[in-house]
């Protein structure tokens, strides 16, 4: 008897545009644990961490502000991941090619990146501008 699929734990890789709508404040944790009616473990790349402190460098305090909220959020919230990223490698390529090997979805609102996670069959998560809420695609748990 294998365990059922309660008892896989869900992973979902956040990315800087989904970290920094937090910054805006809205409740991504929230509106996924409601929509999943699960906790998943939250999950931030490397090369994710080193783009949100690229913007904590910028010349534009508001950048800064949010960057700095979302490393905040993701040192208390999320696990880091260390990932082998190859030079070509986009931080895009990085996070499809550890969701696909570690059946993650990725939460994003990066149209290009959800087009592509969409044609690797990888589960989607995303914010519908007109409501402002949380909507995914491609999970189920």
């Amino acid at each position: 008897m294998g365990g059922n699929r309660r008892d896989r734990r869900v992973a979902i890789l956040l990315d800087t545009n989904m970290l920094l709508l937090i910054a805006d404040g809205i409740n991504v944790f929230e509106q996924i644990e409601e929509k999943l009616a699960i906790k998943p473990e939250y999950i931030v790349l490397k090369p994710v961490i080193k783009e949100l402190e690229k913007l904590i460098a910028s010349n534009k305090p508001s950048i800064k502000r949010k960057a700095l909220f979302a490393l905040r959020i993701v040192r208390e919230y999320c696990r880091e991941a260390d990932v082998e990223v190859n030079p070509n490698e986009t931080v895009d390529d990085t996070l499809i090619k550890y969701a696909k090997k570690h059946g993650a979805a990725v939460a994003t609102n990066d149209k290009e990146l959800r087009r592509r996670l969409r044609e690797e069959g990888i589960p989607e998560i995303y914010i519908r501008e007109e409501s402002m809420r949380i909507d995914i695609e491609g999970l189920e748990v």
